[in-house]
């Protein structure tokens, strides 16, 4: 049976039609992560009148480049973007564009959602702050908050936000349909309010987290922890999120296009999960991480933070954590996930299948969006990552 032909003509039929209810479900997900502004109200990333990061072109046909899948059967780059539903895949070594294809109808032009690597961005804007002496990771969160007091929050520091080991009495659990995560959707603009639901809004309800376990004691992945990280920077920076990162970051780095992020009924910001970009200018930022904060001709993020993030991730947390298993040679710092391999790569993950994978040895970026069935699957994150790592090898030896 064909799949439905969404939002093709207006109003869709049922079928097609994509809706704040089924909008991260397939097969509606692979229009609405195109389109989330049609579905969520937005606040605009401006790329600002400037000229664009020019970046050259080197083609080379990597779709044979060849792995071991999670069932160490044989594949390679081809089917992965077959069977993924990759809805876009840029490559960069040496910062020439080597590979650049788009399927499922989206396009060069279109931002499409980060998810949570969402997060990676956001943290790169807090290491802005830091090196300005403008916020201290070792400082308490309730210093810049005390509408967290408490919360989970009350005593945990900046740095314990940004990797992530806050003791919160949270459950990421992507497929649940009640609890605390829906209702995080729910005030978020993410899903239909309830009774419950309907006057709330994201802000208000962090402070609702409750802590569980001991801060700095393991990793524990909580996304409202982010979106507490973007309030700091506002509250700090004294202007909206979407501003600053354009003035700091997106303007200096020649973004292409516009970005946006999308907002909750009183325009607070899900800086977690809700920022949406093209491919080209989702590779530029890993090209400008690659080059340790350097990118279109200028130093944009201070080399120290990429250096701090990329070296100074908690061993001992990151072995108490959830993922220990999954990724025992991994960690967590700064809102990347290290991967710990011999290259010293990193990534940004979002769910669904959204990468920005940097490989530092082999000088390759890979950006990546998908529009995958799961929010997560554990083998085809393995897949996505022994994928990535040989297309790097391939290139950079």
């Amino acid at each position: 049976m064909s799949e439905p032909r969404l939002m093709a003509e207006f109003p869709a039929p049922e079928t097609g039609q994509v809706t704040l209810e089924n909008w991260r479900t397939p097969p509606y997900n692979r229009w609405a992560f195109q389109h989330v502004r049609e579905l969520i109200p937005t606040a605009n990333i401006w790329r600002g009148a400037g000229p664009v990061w020019q970046l050259e072109r080197q083609p080379v046909d990597l779709m044979d480049v060849a792995f071991t899948d999670h069932t160490d059967a044989p594949s390679d780059l081809r089917r992965f973007v077959a069977s993924t539903q990759v809805d876009g895949l840029l490559v960069l070594h040496r910062g020439n564009v080597v590979t650049e294809r788009y399927y499922g109808g989206f396009t060069e032009h279109r931002p499409h959602i980060l998810m949570s690597v969402s997060k990676s961005l956001t943290a790169t804007l807090a290491g802005m702050f830091v090196a300005r002496g403008l916020l201290d990771p070792a400082e308490p969160v309730i210093d810049f908050m005390p509408e967290v007091r408490g919360s989970a929050f009350e005593h945990c520091t900046l740095q314990h936000i940004l990797d992530m080991t806050v003791g919160a009495d949270f459950d990421e659990d992507y497929l649940a349909n009640a609890g605390a995560i829906t209702e995080y959707r729910e005030v978020s603009g993410w899903k239909p309010v309830t009774a419950e639901t309907a006057d709330g809004d994201l802000r208000s309800w962090l402070p609702s987290v409750k802590q569980k376990g001991e801060h700095g004691a393991a990793f524990h992945y909580v996304s409202p922890c982010t979106d507490l990280l973007g309030w700091i920077l506002e509250r700090v920076g004294g202007r909206p999120f979407h501003a600053m990162f354009s003035d700091m970051i997106w303007q200096p780095m020649g973004a292409e296009f516009d970005a946006y992020i999308t907002v909750d009924r009183l325009g607070g910001q899900r800086v977690a999960g809700g920022i949406c970009v093209t491919l080209r200018d989702l590779a530029r930022f890993g090209q400008m991480m690659l080059e340790g904060g350097h990118g279109n001709g200028r130093q944009i993020v201070p080399s120290t933070w990429i250096e701090d993030t990329v070296t100074n991730h908690d061993r001992a947390a990151w072995a108490a954590g959830e993922y220990a298993e999954t990724m025992p040679a991994g960690g967590y710092r700064n809102k990347w996930w290290i991967i710990g391999n011999d290259h010293g790569a990193y990534t940004g993950i979002g769910v669904f299948g959204q990468w920005l994978y940097i490989d530092p040895k082999a000088s390759t970026v890979i950006a990546a969006f998908s529009s995958q069935p799961l929010p997560t699957d554990d083998n085809v994150s393995l897949d996505s990552m022994r994928c990535f790592d040989a297309v790097a090898r391939a290139l950079g030896g």
